[in-house]
């Protein structure tokens, strides 16, 4: 009975002993929070990127190459040189040795007068100074002795002088007579015919230079910076042909009313092939640069308005890089503001903003 009442405080000052410990130790992974403590910044982060989610998009990367850029625009053609044919002598057309529509070289005669009073009035005309030469030499004879006064050594070289004027003038005539091409080209327009007499001052016709021909060409002025002298160009027709020309003139002022700059490019034309007055289809080559080809479905806005793309950073998150069109053709876009080597979400850029964590799968 006495060892019985001395066992219960052994055992109590036992345990006590033994939790105290227990407690020293470390409690053995029982911990005491503190209610006024507050999570550290590293801990939120920490548990904010684990709640953030991934969407899975699929994605590919770019590299550029070295395109062509290209300024597309219509234009018509013009003859290379254009000129009514005016009648510069009186008289009866004897001959028309170009009919209408044909090819007239340089110097070629288009139209003959009759000058046969012409020519008999030249030949008078020649024997009057021939006259008149004799005259003044006898009046020079005479002078050097006193014969002669100085008036009638006047009077003589007038008379002389005059003859030689009106030969002169006679000549003149007998060469309008004969109307000759001045340049090349095509009898257009022929509104006369043998036996016609014409009065001086008359159109018979008209002659146009087609080889070269001419394309003009109306540039927005704010692309006329990119053309310059020797810019060169390729022309397409409706029916097919093309040809290449270059740049020749460009106007130092603009149209007021569409605010164009006219353009001229020249073409050969060695067999008239090309008339003058057709739509023509230009496309200038203006430039050569590094730019992506993408399709035009991957283009979206930027907060300012600017067309741009949506790129995947090194980071996996979505970033809208602006970018400018320079060329478009059927099924893409070549735009440029891209670096080299750049990935872009193709499937699934609709559902993901910038700054948004992605899972991309990348095509081949």
């Amino acid at each position: 009975m006495a060892l019985k009442n001395k066992l219960g405080p052994i055992t109590a000052v036992v345990v006590a002993t033994a939790t105290v410990g227990w407690m020293l130790v470390g409690g053995n992974g029982i911990t005491v929070s503190n209610p006024d403590a507050q999570p550290s910044e590293s801990t939120v982060s920490s548990q904010a990127a684990e709640i953030k989610q991934a969407y899975p998009v699929q994605a590919k990367t770019l590299s550029p190459k070295r395109i062509e850029i290209h300024l597309p625009l219509s234009g018509k053609t013009m003859a290379g040189e254009t000129l009514n044919l005016v009648n510069s002598y009186q008289g009866k057309i004897i001959m028309l040795p170009i009919e209408k529509g044909q090819l007239v070289e340089k110097g070629q005669s288009i139209m003959q007068i009759d000058t046969r009073t012409l020519k008999m009035q030249i030949e008078q005309a020649d024997l009057l100074v021939k006259q008149r030469q004799f005259e003044l030499d006898g009046v020079k004879k005479l002078n050097t002795t006193n014969l002669s006064s100085k008036v009638n050594l006047a009077q003589a070289e007038t008379d002389l002088a005059s003859a030689k004027a009106t030969k002169t003038s006679l000549l003149i005539d007998l060469e309008n007579a004969n109307l000759v091409a001045p340049f090349s080209g095509i009898l257009n327009t022929l509104d006369v015919q043998v036996g016609q007499i014409l009065a001086t001052g008359v159109t018979i016709g008209s002659l146009v230079s087609i080889n070269p021909i001419k394309v003009k060409v109306d540039i927005p002025q704010n692309k006329v910076h990119l053309v310059k002298i020797g810019t060169p160009g390729n022309i397409r027709f409706e029916s097919g042909y093309e040809a290449d020309g270059f740049v020749t003139y460009i106007s130092a002022t603009a149209n007021e009313t569409s605010r164009t700059i006219s353009v001229e490019l020249l073409v050969d034309n060695p067999n008239n092939t090309i008339p003058a007055g057709l739509t023509a289809s230009v496309d200038f080559i203006i430039d050569e640069q590094k730019a992506h080809a993408l399709s035009p479905a991957l283009l979206t806005l930027d907060d300012t308005g600017r067309t741009a793309i949506k790129t995947i950073s090194i980071d996996n998150t979505v970033t809208i890089t602006p970018v400018d069109i320079v060329k478009s053709e059927r099924d893409h876009v070549w735009v440029v503001g891209l670096p080299d080597n750049v990935n872009i979400i193709t499937v699934g850029q609709g559902f993901v903003s910038a700054g948004d964590l992605v899972d991309a799968h990348y095509q081949n």
